[in-house]
């Protein structure tokens, strides 16, 4: 294959396998009974995705040769436990919106959302035995997807822990983001080069670019839940805020607040565990003049760079680049 390292052509390639990937999971659980089990799922996927993981999951696989349609259903099986995680989040965090519609446990009820996520972690798994059993690499990309399974459920843990804390310190912050975000970033990546059986140095490559990924991914979503607009963020503009989330641009502005006004504000938002939504504008106003944005976009920046250096023992063919293109579609989204 001749290398191309156009960004229109890995937007065709990514776009392509969005299509693919659509497909399976509408393939999946259309149509499927009893009705009050899988309406709710089908309804979920209908609300759109970047599929980011199953995507970065088919480009591993060919970062290290191998065809990036083998690893379709093990990248399908991704999605299903990324969005059995957001059901459940979504109820543990009270959300009424998702991808700017209704939250299952919100049109339905929570019984439903429960019972939907559960179900959808016995099709995870099935998909990913089914698909992969006869690899040379079988074993490892069951455990590689258990152990991510149960290091998301930790970070959850970790979160909510975070509500009863008096402070959040950073490194806090991006231990528990490590385990709730990036992990399943990492694990697709990881479970793609093993579908693809790369050697253990590539799949190590993988699996470090992905974690710094997924950091730069969730601290990105701490930006834009302040300074997105929220037609298309898709739920609630300052969402953290009213929640009481300890992001890393609360804790950014806690380590920098001097002034008085800055440090009731933020002390109000620790007492009362969240501010209303009138006191986000103003939240907002004190993290521009602290510089916490630029604080943000900053780690951000720096967790891409450590990415892109994770690809150099990579073999450099045209996946490879498409990695390093994901991070500036990451840097550059606005939802």
């Amino acid at each position: 294959m001749q290398i191309s390292s156009t960004a229109s052509d890995f937007k065709q390639t990514f776009d392509e396998f969005h299509s693919q990937i659509e497909e399976t999971l509408h393939s999946l659980f259309t149509s499927r009974l009893p009705d009050s089990l899988y309406h709710p799922i089908a309804y979920l996927f209908e609300g759109g995705g970047k599929r980011l993981r199953p995507i970065l999951t088919m480009v591993s696989a060919g970062a290290v040769g191998n065809n990036p349609d083998d690893a379709l259903q093990c990248g399908t099986a991704m999605e299903i436990l990324h969005n059995f995680t957001l059901v459940h989040d979504d109820i543990m965090d009270k959300s009424p919106i998702r991808r700017g519609r209704e939250t299952i446990h919100k049109r339905w009820n929570e019984s439903t959302a429960i019972l939907s996520g559960d179900v959808m972690i016995g099709v995870a798994y099935n998909i990913i035995i089914s698909s992969s059993r006869l690899l040379p690499k079988f074993d490892d990309i069951l455990t590689a997807f258990t152990h991510g399974l149960v290091e998301v459920c930790e970070g959850q843990a970790m979160d909510l822990d975070f509500q009863h804390q008096t402070t959040v310190i950073m490194n806090e912050y991006i231990d528990m983001i490590e385990h709730k975000t990036a992990r399943l970033l990492e694990m697709s990546a990881a479970i793609g080069g093993l579908v693809g059986n790369g050697t253990i140095e590539q799949n190590e490559a993988l699996k470090k670019f992905a974690l710094h990924l997924g950091i730069a991914f969730q601290i990105q979503d701490d930006i834009l839940d302040l300074t997105a607009q929220q037609h298309e963020l898709g739920k609630f503009i300052g969402q953290d805020i009213v929640e009481g989330k300890k992001t890393y641009l609360i804790i950014r502005a806690t380590e920098k607040a001097k002034s008085e006004q800055h440090r009731t504000l933020l002390k109000h938002f620790y007492d009362e565990k969240g501010l209303a939504g009138e006191s986000i504008e103003q939240m907002k106003t004190m993290m521009d003049e602290l510089g916490v944005f630029a604080d943000a976009q900053n780690e951000v920046n720096r967790q891409l760079e450590f990415s892109c250096s994770a690809l150099k023992v990579l073999p450099k063919n045209y996946y490879t680049l498409m990695l390093e293109w994901l991070t500036t579609i990451v840097n550059e989204r606005k939802k």
